[in-house]
Protein backbone atom coordinates (compact mmCIF):
# COMPACT_ATOMS: atom_id res chain seq x y z
CA UNK A 1 0.00 0.00 0.00
CA UNK A 2 1.22 3.62 -0.70
CA UNK A 3 0.12 6.66 0.31
CA UNK A 4 0.73 10.27 -0.18
CA UNK A 5 2.28 12.45 2.41
CA UNK A 6 0.42 15.79 3.30
CA UNK A 7 2.42 18.70 1.24
CA UNK A 8 5.00 17.12 -0.39
CA UNK A 9 4.98 16.18 -4.28
CA UNK A 10 6.63 12.55 -4.20
CA UNK A 11 5.02 9.47 -3.21
CA UNK A 12 6.07 7.35 0.12
CA UNK A 13 5.05 3.88 1.69
CA UNK A 14 3.86 3.06 5.27
CA UNK A 15 7.38 2.10 6.08
CA UNK A 16 8.76 4.82 5.43
CA UNK A 17 5.64 7.03 7.03
CA UNK A 18 6.65 4.93 10.34
CA UNK A 19 10.10 6.35 9.83
CA UNK A 20 9.28 9.85 9.20
CA UNK A 21 7.49 9.79 12.87
CA UNK A 22 10.99 9.08 14.03
CA UNK A 23 12.45 12.68 14.58
CA UNK A 24 15.97 11.11 14.75
CA UNK A 25 15.49 9.99 10.90
CA UNK A 26 13.82 12.87 9.42
CA UNK A 27 15.08 16.33 8.88
CA UNK A 28 12.89 19.57 7.61
CA UNK A 29 15.79 22.12 6.11
CA UNK A 30 13.41 25.59 5.18
CA UNK A 31 15.77 26.62 1.85
CA UNK A 32 15.05 30.55 0.27
CA UNK A 33 16.55 31.07 -3.30
CA UNK A 34 18.67 34.42 -2.77
CA UNK A 35 19.42 34.94 -6.59
CA UNK A 36 17.93 34.84 -9.68
CA UNK A 37 17.89 31.33 -10.98
CA UNK A 38 19.13 30.42 -14.39
CA UNK A 39 17.55 27.07 -15.84
CA UNK A 40 16.69 24.29 -13.70
CA UNK A 41 13.31 23.68 -15.41
CA UNK A 42 12.81 20.65 -17.80
CA UNK A 43 13.83 23.22 -20.87
CA UNK A 44 17.60 23.90 -21.00
CA UNK A 45 17.95 27.58 -19.90
CA UNK A 46 14.63 28.16 -18.36
CA UNK A 47 12.79 27.55 -15.41
CA UNK A 48 9.56 25.80 -14.70
CA UNK A 49 7.56 28.93 -13.01
CA UNK A 50 5.31 25.78 -11.69
CA UNK A 51 7.97 24.00 -9.75
CA UNK A 52 10.58 25.71 -9.77
CA UNK A 53 13.11 23.32 -7.44
CA UNK A 54 12.79 20.08 -8.49
CA UNK A 55 13.53 17.02 -6.08
CA UNK A 56 16.08 15.33 -8.57
CA UNK A 57 18.27 18.28 -9.04
CA UNK A 58 18.56 18.65 -5.60
CA UNK A 59 19.39 15.05 -4.84
CA UNK A 60 21.63 15.47 -7.90
CA UNK A 61 23.16 18.54 -6.17
CA UNK A 62 23.50 16.62 -3.08
CA UNK A 63 25.62 13.31 -4.82
CA UNK A 64 28.07 16.11 -6.52
CA UNK A 65 28.42 18.38 -3.22
CA UNK A 66 29.23 14.85 -1.46
CA UNK A 67 31.84 14.04 -3.70
CA UNK A 68 33.30 17.55 -3.60
CA UNK A 69 33.09 17.19 0.10
CA UNK A 70 33.85 13.42 1.69
CA UNK A 71 35.17 12.15 -1.91
CA UNK A 72 39.05 13.71 -1.25
CA UNK A 73 39.06 10.96 1.64
CA UNK A 74 39.02 8.37 -1.15
CA UNK A 75 41.80 7.46 -3.23
CA UNK A 76 40.22 6.14 -6.71
CA UNK A 77 36.44 6.30 -8.17
CA UNK A 78 35.90 2.55 -7.60
CA UNK A 79 36.56 3.08 -3.98
CA UNK A 80 34.16 6.42 -4.08
CA UNK A 81 31.48 4.84 -6.35
CA UNK A 82 31.23 1.73 -3.66
CA UNK A 83 30.29 4.44 -0.91
CA UNK A 84 28.15 6.35 -2.84
CA UNK A 85 25.90 3.88 -4.04
CA UNK A 86 25.59 2.47 -0.15
CA UNK A 87 24.24 6.23 0.56
CA UNK A 88 22.21 7.28 -2.49
CA UNK A 89 21.49 3.63 -3.98
CA UNK A 90 22.02 2.55 -7.37
CA UNK A 91 20.70 0.18 -10.08
CA UNK A 92 21.36 -2.66 -7.43
CA UNK A 93 20.32 -1.25 -4.12
CA UNK A 94 17.97 1.20 -2.71
CA UNK A 95 18.62 4.70 -1.26
CA UNK A 96 19.07 4.94 2.41
CA UNK A 97 17.61 8.29 2.55
CA UNK A 98 14.38 9.91 0.44
CA UNK A 99 14.04 13.91 -0.33
CA UNK A 100 11.26 16.07 -1.32
CA UNK A 101 10.60 19.29 -2.04
CA UNK A 102 7.88 21.52 -0.53
CA UNK A 103 7.37 24.97 -2.18
CA UNK A 104 6.23 26.90 0.26
CA UNK A 105 6.45 30.44 -1.41
CA UNK A 106 6.70 30.80 -5.50
CA UNK A 107 6.02 35.15 -4.84
CA UNK A 108 9.53 37.02 -5.58
CA UNK A 109 10.05 39.22 -3.00
CA UNK A 110 12.72 41.35 -4.83
CA UNK A 111 14.93 42.25 -8.04
CA UNK A 112 18.09 41.53 -8.42
CA UNK A 113 19.51 41.29 -12.00
CA UNK A 114 22.21 39.04 -12.85
CA UNK A 115 25.61 40.58 -13.76
CA UNK A 116 26.20 40.74 -17.66
CA UNK A 117 29.36 38.19 -17.35
CA UNK A 118 27.54 35.81 -14.95
CA UNK A 119 25.70 34.48 -18.09
CA UNK A 120 28.49 35.49 -20.93
CA UNK A 121 27.71 32.82 -23.76
CA UNK A 122 25.12 30.74 -22.25
CA UNK A 123 22.94 30.70 -25.08
CA UNK A 124 20.32 32.05 -26.73
CA UNK A 125 17.95 31.46 -23.81
CA UNK A 126 19.30 34.33 -21.83
CA UNK A 127 17.03 37.09 -22.80
CA UNK A 128 14.06 35.17 -21.96
CA UNK A 129 15.73 33.69 -18.72
CA UNK A 130 16.59 37.43 -17.44
CA UNK A 131 13.08 38.40 -17.31
CA UNK A 132 11.30 35.24 -15.66
CA UNK A 133 14.13 34.67 -13.38
CA UNK A 134 13.96 38.06 -12.12
CA UNK A 135 10.45 37.96 -11.67
CA UNK A 136 10.11 34.57 -10.24
CA UNK A 137 12.79 33.45 -8.18
CA UNK A 138 14.46 35.56 -5.90
CA UNK A 139 13.11 34.80 -2.31
CA UNK A 140 11.14 31.80 -3.37
CA UNK A 141 11.29 29.57 -0.44
CA UNK A 142 11.25 25.86 -0.25
CA UNK A 143 11.23 22.84 2.28
CA UNK A 144 13.78 19.91 1.47
CA UNK A 145 12.71 17.41 3.35
CA UNK A 146 15.13 13.92 4.12
CA UNK A 147 14.28 10.74 5.62
CA UNK A 148 16.75 8.40 6.93
CA UNK A 149 15.61 5.07 6.31
CA UNK A 150 17.40 1.74 7.36
CA UNK A 151 18.20 -0.20 3.88
CA UNK A 152 17.43 -3.97 3.97
CA UNK A 153 20.26 -5.21 2.20
CA UNK A 154 23.20 -7.53 3.50
CA UNK A 155 25.84 -5.12 2.62
CA UNK A 156 24.08 -1.77 4.03
CA UNK A 157 21.76 -3.10 6.81
CA UNK A 158 23.82 -2.79 9.56
CA UNK A 159 25.01 1.22 8.65
CA UNK A 160 24.12 3.96 11.48
CA UNK A 161 21.45 6.34 10.31
CA UNK A 162 22.89 8.66 12.23
CA UNK A 163 26.36 8.65 11.40
CA UNK A 164 25.33 8.32 7.91
CA UNK A 165 23.70 12.12 8.55
CA UNK A 166 26.24 13.42 10.64
CA UNK A 167 29.38 12.11 8.43
CA UNK A 168 27.61 11.85 4.94
CA UNK A 169 24.64 14.14 4.67
CA UNK A 170 25.32 17.03 7.06
CA UNK A 171 28.56 17.75 5.34
CA UNK A 172 27.09 17.79 1.39
CA UNK A 173 24.23 19.54 2.49
CA UNK A 174 26.44 22.66 4.04
CA UNK A 175 28.79 22.83 0.94
CA UNK A 176 25.54 22.76 -1.30
CA UNK A 177 24.01 25.50 0.85
CA UNK A 178 27.27 27.62 0.77
CA UNK A 179 29.09 27.47 -2.32
CA UNK A 180 26.48 25.77 -4.51
CA UNK A 181 22.86 26.68 -5.39
CA UNK A 182 20.16 25.74 -7.45
CA UNK A 183 19.63 25.84 -11.53
CA UNK A 184 22.26 26.45 -13.80
CA UNK A 185 25.13 28.52 -13.88
CA UNK A 186 25.61 28.21 -9.73
CA UNK A 187 29.41 28.28 -10.00
CA UNK A 188 28.84 31.89 -11.24
CA UNK A 189 26.04 32.58 -8.46
CA UNK A 190 23.14 32.23 -10.11
CA UNK A 191 20.63 30.38 -7.76
CA UNK A 192 22.52 30.84 -4.34
CA UNK A 193 20.91 29.85 -1.19
CA UNK A 194 20.40 31.04 2.36
CA UNK A 195 19.46 28.50 5.35
CA UNK A 196 19.45 29.37 8.79
CA UNK A 197 21.54 27.07 11.01
CA UNK A 198 23.36 25.75 8.03
CA UNK A 199 24.17 29.42 6.07
CA UNK A 200 26.73 31.34 8.17
CA UNK A 201 25.63 33.70 10.90
CA UNK A 202 26.19 37.49 10.61
CA UNK A 203 29.14 37.28 13.12
CA UNK A 204 30.65 34.67 11.25
CA UNK A 205 30.06 36.02 8.06
CA UNK A 206 33.06 38.99 8.73
CA UNK A 207 36.33 38.28 6.83
CA UNK A 208 37.97 38.11 10.38
CA UNK A 209 35.66 35.12 11.41
CA UNK A 210 34.55 34.01 7.79
CA UNK A 211 37.75 31.50 7.46
CA UNK A 212 37.69 30.21 11.09
CA UNK A 213 34.02 29.22 10.67
CA UNK A 214 35.11 27.52 7.28
CA UNK A 215 37.83 25.32 9.17
CA UNK A 216 35.40 24.30 12.41
CA UNK A 217 32.98 22.76 9.89
CA UNK A 218 35.91 21.05 8.16
CA UNK A 219 37.05 19.73 11.21
CA UNK A 220 33.33 19.33 12.40
CA UNK A 221 32.92 17.28 9.94
CA UNK A 222 35.81 15.22 9.60
CA UNK A 223 36.55 17.17 6.09
CA UNK A 224 40.05 15.77 4.18
CA UNK A 225 40.88 19.24 1.52
CA UNK A 226 43.54 18.86 -0.90
CA UNK A 227 46.42 20.67 -1.52
CA UNK A 228 46.29 22.79 -3.89
CA UNK A 229 48.60 21.07 -6.28
CA UNK A 230 46.84 17.84 -5.60
CA UNK A 231 43.26 16.33 -7.31
CA UNK A 232 41.11 13.48 -7.45
CA UNK A 233 39.45 12.52 -10.64
CA UNK A 234 36.44 14.30 -9.92
CA UNK A 235 36.29 18.15 -7.92
CA UNK A 236 36.40 18.38 -4.45
CA UNK A 237 36.69 21.23 -1.89
CA UNK A 238 39.57 23.46 -1.32
CA UNK A 239 40.63 25.62 1.65
CA UNK A 240 41.41 28.58 -1.15
CA UNK A 241 38.89 31.32 -0.61
CA UNK A 242 39.16 35.06 -1.51
CA UNK A 243 36.28 36.82 0.28
CA UNK A 244 35.16 41.00 0.06
CA UNK A 245 36.57 43.22 3.11
CA UNK A 246 32.78 43.91 4.46
CA UNK A 247 29.09 42.21 4.63
CA UNK A 248 27.23 43.76 1.52
CA UNK A 249 24.00 43.40 -0.11
CA UNK A 250 23.45 40.25 -1.97
CA UNK A 251 23.89 41.92 -5.32
CA UNK A 252 26.56 44.22 -4.61
CA UNK A 253 28.54 41.52 -3.42
CA UNK A 254 27.46 39.13 -6.32
CA UNK A 255 28.51 41.87 -8.92
CA UNK A 256 31.68 42.26 -7.24
CA UNK A 257 32.94 38.93 -7.33
CA UNK A 258 31.65 38.57 -11.08
CA UNK A 259 33.45 41.93 -12.56
CA UNK A 260 36.88 41.01 -10.66
CA UNK A 261 36.87 37.50 -13.18
CA UNK A 262 35.58 39.54 -15.93
CA UNK A 263 38.22 42.60 -15.80
CA UNK A 264 40.86 39.71 -15.40
CA UNK A 265 39.80 37.87 -18.26
CA UNK A 266 39.63 40.40 -20.93
CA UNK A 267 42.88 42.28 -19.47
CA UNK A 268 43.47 44.18 -22.72
CA UNK A 269 45.71 47.17 -24.10
CA UNK A 270 43.30 50.51 -23.42
CA UNK A 271 44.13 53.34 -26.11
CA UNK A 272 43.75 56.80 -25.23
CA UNK A 273 40.69 58.36 -26.58
CA UNK A 274 39.06 54.73 -27.48
CA UNK A 275 36.33 53.45 -25.39
CA UNK A 276 36.20 49.81 -26.48
CA UNK A 277 39.74 47.80 -25.43
CA UNK A 278 42.22 47.04 -27.91
CA UNK A 279 43.78 43.33 -28.51
CA UNK A 280 44.18 41.45 -25.76
CA UNK A 281 47.09 40.63 -23.78
CA UNK A 282 46.44 36.24 -23.56
CA UNK A 283 47.95 34.40 -25.63
CA UNK A 284 45.42 33.37 -27.36
CA UNK A 285 44.30 35.30 -30.47
CA UNK A 286 47.61 35.42 -31.67
CA UNK A 287 47.99 31.61 -30.83
CA UNK A 288 44.80 31.71 -33.28
CA UNK A 289 46.70 33.53 -35.99
CA UNK A 290 49.76 31.77 -35.63
CA UNK A 291 47.87 28.43 -35.92
CA UNK A 292 45.91 29.29 -39.27
CA UNK A 293 48.38 31.76 -40.59
CA UNK A 294 45.09 34.54 -41.03
CA UNK A 295 45.83 38.21 -39.75
CA UNK A 296 44.38 41.15 -40.42
CA UNK A 297 47.36 43.89 -41.71
CA UNK A 298 47.12 45.43 -38.72
CA UNK A 299 47.50 42.39 -36.46
CA UNK A 300 50.01 40.53 -38.50
CA UNK A 301 52.33 41.32 -35.86
CA UNK A 302 52.20 39.58 -32.10
CA UNK A 303 51.12 41.56 -29.20
CA UNK A 304 52.77 42.50 -27.01
CA UNK A 305 55.70 42.86 -28.91
CA UNK A 306 57.83 40.94 -26.06
CA UNK A 307 55.78 37.67 -26.27
CA UNK A 308 57.92 35.15 -27.56
CA UNK A 309 57.70 34.95 -31.75
CA UNK A 310 54.92 32.16 -32.88
CA UNK A 311 53.98 31.28 -29.23
CA UNK A 312 51.09 28.81 -29.51
CA UNK A 313 49.95 29.24 -25.53
CA UNK A 314 45.97 28.68 -24.05
CA UNK A 315 45.80 29.16 -20.25
CA UNK A 316 42.17 30.02 -20.12
CA UNK A 317 41.40 26.30 -21.04
CA UNK A 318 42.09 25.83 -17.44
CA UNK A 319 39.46 28.07 -16.56
CA UNK A 320 36.21 25.92 -18.26
CA UNK A 321 35.41 24.81 -21.47
CA UNK A 322 34.66 25.46 -24.57
CA UNK A 323 35.36 28.68 -25.06
CA UNK A 324 34.86 30.68 -28.55
CA UNK A 325 36.76 32.61 -30.09
CA UNK A 326 35.03 34.99 -32.83
CA UNK A 327 37.22 37.41 -34.42
CA UNK A 328 36.28 41.32 -35.68
CA UNK A 329 36.72 40.93 -39.25
CA UNK A 330 36.18 44.51 -40.39
CA UNK A 331 38.16 47.27 -38.33
CA UNK A 332 37.98 50.67 -38.58
CA UNK A 333 40.21 51.19 -41.28
CA UNK A 334 38.97 49.81 -43.39
CA UNK A 335 35.56 51.59 -43.62
CA UNK A 336 37.97 53.76 -45.49
CA UNK A 337 38.85 51.46 -48.66
CA UNK A 338 36.90 50.84 -51.30
CA UNK A 339 34.93 47.76 -51.73
CA UNK A 340 37.47 46.92 -54.49
CA UNK A 341 40.73 47.59 -51.83
CA UNK A 342 38.84 45.13 -49.51
CA UNK A 343 38.37 42.64 -52.49
CA UNK A 344 41.50 42.06 -53.22
CA UNK A 345 43.00 41.04 -50.17
CA UNK A 346 44.02 37.72 -49.81
CA UNK A 347 42.29 35.10 -47.22
CA UNK A 348 45.34 35.30 -45.62
CA UNK A 349 45.20 38.63 -44.57
CA UNK A 350 41.97 38.35 -42.76
CA UNK A 351 41.35 37.99 -39.49
CA UNK A 352 40.70 33.26 -38.23
CA UNK A 353 37.10 32.33 -38.89
CA UNK A 354 34.98 31.66 -35.67
CA UNK A 355 37.04 28.91 -34.00
CA UNK A 356 36.19 26.92 -30.65
CA UNK A 357 38.07 25.44 -27.91
CA UNK A 358 36.92 22.66 -26.17
CA UNK A 359 38.50 19.96 -24.00
CA UNK A 360 40.24 16.67 -25.82
CA UNK A 361 37.64 13.97 -26.40
CA UNK A 362 34.64 16.09 -24.07
CA UNK A 363 31.98 18.64 -25.26
CA UNK A 364 33.04 20.80 -21.83
CA UNK A 365 35.01 21.24 -19.11
CA UNK A 366 33.12 23.04 -15.99
CA UNK A 367 35.20 26.11 -14.87
CA UNK A 368 37.12 25.37 -11.07
CA UNK A 369 36.24 29.02 -10.00
CA UNK A 370 33.25 29.91 -7.95
CA UNK A 371 31.86 33.81 -8.07
CA UNK A 372 28.99 33.95 -5.49
CA UNK A 373 27.82 36.16 -1.90
CA UNK A 374 28.02 33.53 0.76
CA UNK A 375 24.32 34.92 2.35
CA UNK A 376 23.84 35.20 6.27
CA UNK A 377 20.72 36.42 5.85
CA UNK A 378 18.33 36.65 2.66
CA UNK A 379 19.24 39.95 1.82
CA UNK A 380 22.97 39.95 3.54
CA UNK A 381 26.09 38.26 2.21
CA UNK A 382 30.14 37.91 1.82
CA UNK A 383 31.17 38.08 -1.52
CA UNK A 384 33.54 35.31 -2.08
CA UNK A 385 35.76 33.76 -4.76
CA UNK A 386 36.38 29.84 -4.29
CA UNK A 387 38.32 27.37 -5.90
CA UNK A 388 37.59 23.58 -6.74
CA UNK A 389 40.66 21.46 -7.23
CA UNK A 390 39.93 19.67 -10.17
CA UNK A 391 41.97 16.72 -12.25
CA UNK A 392 44.88 18.82 -14.70
CA UNK A 393 43.71 18.90 -18.01
CA UNK A 394 45.72 16.78 -19.89
CA UNK A 395 44.41 17.98 -23.84
CA UNK A 396 42.31 20.54 -25.54
CA UNK A 397 40.94 20.49 -29.54
CA UNK A 398 41.02 23.95 -31.23
CA UNK A 399 37.45 23.84 -33.93
CA UNK A 400 36.91 25.52 -37.02
CA UNK A 401 33.74 24.25 -38.04
CA UNK A 402 33.50 21.07 -36.29
CA UNK A 403 37.22 20.17 -37.83
CA UNK A 404 40.24 19.90 -35.70
CA UNK A 405 42.94 22.82 -36.65
CA UNK A 406 45.33 21.96 -33.62
CA UNK A 407 45.81 19.52 -30.73
CA UNK A 408 47.06 21.11 -27.81
CA UNK A 409 48.75 19.34 -24.95
CA UNK A 410 49.27 20.56 -21.21
CA UNK A 411 52.89 22.58 -22.87
CA UNK A 412 50.63 24.96 -24.50
CA UNK A 413 47.65 24.88 -21.58
CA UNK A 414 50.33 25.35 -18.84
CA UNK A 415 52.56 27.62 -20.44
CA UNK A 416 55.87 29.07 -19.03
CA UNK A 417 56.40 32.06 -20.70
CA UNK A 418 56.98 35.77 -19.55
CA UNK A 419 56.44 38.77 -22.09
CA UNK A 420 55.11 42.16 -20.67
CA UNK A 421 51.22 42.33 -19.69
CA UNK A 422 51.35 39.33 -19.40
CA UNK A 423 47.65 37.87 -17.20
CA UNK A 424 50.25 35.00 -16.31
CA UNK A 425 52.64 36.83 -14.31
CA UNK A 426 53.15 39.54 -11.48
CA UNK A 427 55.72 40.88 -9.91
CA UNK A 428 57.01 38.05 -7.92
CA UNK A 429 56.36 34.94 -10.07
CA UNK A 430 55.41 33.44 -13.51
CA UNK A 431 52.45 31.30 -12.91
CA UNK A 432 51.20 28.41 -15.37
CA UNK A 433 47.89 27.82 -13.32
CA UNK A 434 45.61 30.47 -14.74
CA UNK A 435 43.60 29.89 -11.44
CA UNK A 436 46.61 30.89 -9.07
CA UNK A 437 47.29 33.93 -11.56
CA UNK A 438 43.63 34.73 -10.74
CA UNK A 439 44.04 34.30 -6.96
CA UNK A 440 46.56 36.30 -7.25
CA UNK A 441 45.53 39.21 -9.41
CA UNK A 442 45.22 42.89 -9.30
CA UNK A 443 41.44 42.09 -9.74
CA UNK A 444 41.08 39.84 -7.10
CA UNK A 445 43.40 42.17 -4.90
CA UNK A 446 40.54 44.58 -5.47
CA UNK A 447 37.68 42.51 -5.15
CA UNK A 448 38.85 41.68 -1.39
CA UNK A 449 40.51 45.33 -0.59
CA UNK A 450 37.63 47.53 -2.33
CA UNK A 451 36.37 47.19 -5.37
CA UNK A 452 36.47 46.80 -9.31
CA UNK A 453 33.13 48.19 -9.91
CA UNK A 454 33.02 52.04 -11.15
CA UNK A 455 30.20 52.75 -8.73
CA UNK A 456 31.56 54.51 -5.65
Amino acid sequence: MVRKLEGPTTNVTDLELSIAKNPNLQKVYAITVVTPMFGGGYLAGQIDTERLVRTGTVRGQLRFWWRATRGAAYENVYELRKREAEIFGDTSRPSCIKIWIEPTSTESTSKIHFPKYALYSAGKEVDAAKKSSVEHTIGHTFKLHIIYKQPFDDITKSMDLEEIERKEIEPALWAWINFGGVGARTRRGCGSLFCDGISPTIDNCTPEHFLSWFDKHIEKYELKLLQADQSRDWPTLSNQIKTRSRIEEIKDAWHEAIEAYRLFRRRANQEKGKPRPGRSHWPEADSIRTITGMAHPKHNKKYPASKPEKLISFPKAQLGLPIIFEFKQQMDEDKELSYEERRKRRHWEKEPYKTQLVPKGKDRLASPVILKPLSCTPHKSLGIIAILNQPRLEGAELKQNDRIVKQLGTKEIYPNVSYDNNPMQDNKKVYTSAVEAFLNSKEVEKFCESTNLKRY
